[in-house]
Parts: C-alpha cells; structure tokens; sequence
C-alpha cells in the first residue's frame, strides 16, 4: 500500500521497512517486492547485489516473476557476474510456470546463442508463446524473425503486423522499425504521416535513433515538412544521449547557422563529441576548423592529428588537406614528400582538387622527380572532372612536351580513369 499509494501517501521508505520485514521472515512476495525497490532505487540508494539477493530468495521458493527478473540480472551480469546458465535455468522455472516473460527471454537466448546453440526454430517458438498472450516484448521478437527470415521464411508483412500489435502497448524498438517500413513502404504501403507517428512517439519514449530519425527527416524535408528548428530539437535530443550521427548533424547545423544561430564554438564542440566516437566526417570538420581557427586557436598540429584519424578511415578530403598542410609548412618547413604521398591518396580516391596539386608537384620536381609525362596524366584526370586549375595545368606543361610525350600521357590518363584510378602515382 506504501509503495503504492493506495489508501494512504505513497511513501517509499515505509513500504522499503514493510517488505524488509516480511521478506526476512522468507514470504515470498515481500522478498520480490524488496528487490523491485533495490533495482530501481525506490526509498533506497539503488543497489542491483542487493536486488539479486531477494529476486533469489523469492526465486528460490518459486515465485516466477522473480525467476524471470533474476534470469534477467544474470543475462546483464547486474548485480552478479554475467551468467548464461544461471539465466536460461531461472528463465526455464519460470516459464515452465507459463511466464510469458520468461518465454520471451528464453526466445531473446536462443535467437543470439546465449548459453545455448543458436536455434531460430525454438526462439520462434518461445516467442509465439509470450505474443499470442499479448507480450509486447515477444510481439516485437516476432516481428524481427520475420524481418529477418529467421525459422520462418522471410516476409515483410507479417513482420509488419507483429510490429504493430506490439507499437498499440508503445514498444519502443517496435514503433521505429514499424516507422522505417512505412517510411520505406517495405511490407506494408508507404505512408509518410504513419511512418512520422511511429518515430515520435518512439522519440517521445526516449528513443535516440528515432530522434535522430526525425531530426534527418525534418532537415531534409523528405517524410515531413521541412522544419529545421524542429530538425535541432530532435537532433538535440540524440546527440545528448551519445548518438554520433547526430552530433555531427548538430555540429553542421551550428557551423551553416540552419534552424540556429551561426556558432563555430557550439559547431566545434559537437564535433568533437562525434569525432571522439570515430566518426570520420567529424573528424574531417574538426580538423579544418582547427587549421583555420574556427571556434578555437589554431593548431596545424592538433588538426593534422584529426585529419589523419578521417584520412586513415578512407576520407579523401582529409587526405587532400593533410598534404596541403604538409606543403604549406606553415610554422615549419614543407614536406613536399609527405604531400604528394598525402595527395597522391587522396587522387586515387578521385579527388579532383589532389589530382592537380599532385599534378603541380610533378610538374615543379617538388618532392619527387620532374616529371611531365605524369603531371599532364593527372592534369587530364582533374580536368575531366571539371577541373579549372588543373586543365590551366595540363596547358602549361604540354607546352614543355614534346608531341610523343603528351600522347604518352593522354593515353595513361585515359588507362588511370578506366582503372578507376587504382595502381596510379
């Protein structure tokens, strides 16, 4: 009645004395109770050893909610040491008392292998014990076995419909993917204002992908208004809870000054979430800002340092502006060498704006030996792309070749661009 409130003021710290009583003096439900109240911190500092401690006591004496919640904190290592075994035996007592809970977890262990071999067959069946009782959870693992094609061949549309019934009891993970296949028309007719519903109200519930969902969705105008206000507040919402997409997406939001005021510092810090998560356009942004001074003081050295986690993540653009840091030199001499290997990356991921440059240090013997025949090649190749400065190149040095030379060149300019470049310096 205390932790409820029914009848009287709720009052955790009283119903904590009432269930510590009862449960030392082994009443089942009481024990339940007190370890409810330790998991989630109610009337006490929030302690999962002691949570595990009463969901066993209870367990033990066979109340099948607390096998289920103590198969639970084994499955999670809370509490206790992650234990598969121990998980599937409590998982098994109480579904063998028909907790479709339970039933659902034994269905979660068997679809990923947990303690046990892999089988979709038997997760299948777990699952449709707890769904045909009306089990969100199950419902929902249901769904993604027909998703998937797991122990049932795959179909959309039946994924569709357990994804709804579970998205009617607001199962969060239900109501994203039940948003991505109306918003892709995948099992089920596309529908823009429903695949929008689904994402809110899976926002609403916390959701940091469906946040980010919305926030991609309002930005861009595709799936619903263009909003770019309501684009910062959703992508606000993910980036807080540690989403790098959409701290990235934030920090251009501030750097482009779109749905916000213009803010390198703000634009700065978001990429710098993002960045340390890895993210290679992040680190591409970080970069640049910090060689310009955008936001912070510049360091040549601090965003060499961020250029080069993006270039060794494949981005070209960070390859092109590391070898143009290297060969502006800067606050030390230039490392002509150590540009055209940077530029030279970057040109063979079809970089146009590396494929002059790369064409200008060939052209000036510039950490490497003259070489004409390969600066007009790679003159060619940028201006094919449109290039300004790099078909103002090619001019330049085929006035210094002879006739033989430049066909030398148009033809291997011809064979890198076929060859999509690779095998080309």
């Amino acid at each position: 009645m205390y932790a409820q409130g029914q009848g009287v003021e709720q009052d955790f710290g009283r119903a904590l004395d009432c269930y510590r009583q009862a449960a030392e003096h082994g009443v089942p439900q009481a024990q339940s109770n007190l370890a409810v109240m330790y998991a989630h911190g109610q009337g006490v500092a929030q302690d999962f050893a002691q949570a595990h401690k009463w969901y066993r006591a209870a367990a033990e004496q066979g109340l099948p909610y607390a096998q289920t919640n103590l198969a639970v904190m084994y499955a999670n290592g809370q509490g206790t040491a992650r234990d598969y075994q121990q998980a599937l035996k409590w998982y098994q007592a109480a579904a063998e008392q028909g907790d479709t809970s339970a039933q659902r977890g034994l269905g979660v262990m068997y679809a990923n292998g947990q303690g046990v071999p892999q089988d979709f067959g038997l997760a299948l069946q777990c699952y449709q014990h707890g769904a045909a009782a009306g089990d969100a959870a199950a419902q929902y693992g249901m769904g993604v076995m027909y998703a998937n094609g797991h122990g049932v061949p795959q179909d959309l549309q039946q994924a569709c419909h357990w994804y709804q019934l579970a998205a009617a009891q607001n199962h969060l993970h239900a109501l994203f993917n039940l948003g991505f296949l109306y918003s892709n028309g995948q099992g089920i007719a596309p529908d823009r204002a429903k695949a929008l519903d689904c994402y809110e109200r899976a926002a609403a519930l916390g959701d940091a992908a469906a946040q980010y969902n919305l926030g991609v969705l309002y930005s861009s105008g595709q799936g619903a208004d263009l909003n770019t206000e309501q684009a910062l507040h959703w992508y606000q919402k993910a980036a807080e809870q540690g989403d790098g997409a959409a701290q990235f997406n934030l920090g251009l939001m501030y750097a482009t000054g779109q749905g916000v005021a213009q803010d390198d510092a703000a634009a700065l810090a978001w990429y710098q979430l993002a960045a340390d998560q890895g993210d290679a356009q992040a680190q591409y942004n970080l970069g640049v800002m910090i060689a310009n001074g955008q936001g912070t003081l510049a360091s040549r050295t601090v965003a060499m340092q961020w250029l080069q986690l993006a270039a060794d993540q494949g981005d070209v653009l960070a390859w092109y502006n590391l070898g143009a840091l290297y060969q502006e030199g800067a606050d030390q001499e230039p490392d002509y060498q150590r540009a055209l290997q940077c530029y030279r990356k970057a040109a063979q991921g079809g970089q146009a704006d590396a494929q002059a440059a790369l064409g200008w240090l060939y052209a000036n013997g510039m950490g490497v030996l003259q070489d004409f025949v390969r600066a007009h090649m790679w003159f060619n190749v940028g201006a094919v792309s449109g290039h300004a400065q790099a078909a103002s190149g090619r001019e330049f040095v085929a006035q210094q070749m002879t006739p033989g030379q430049i066909a030398q060149a148009q033809d291997m300019a011809r064979k890198c661009i076929q060859e999509q470049f690779a095998g080309f310096d």
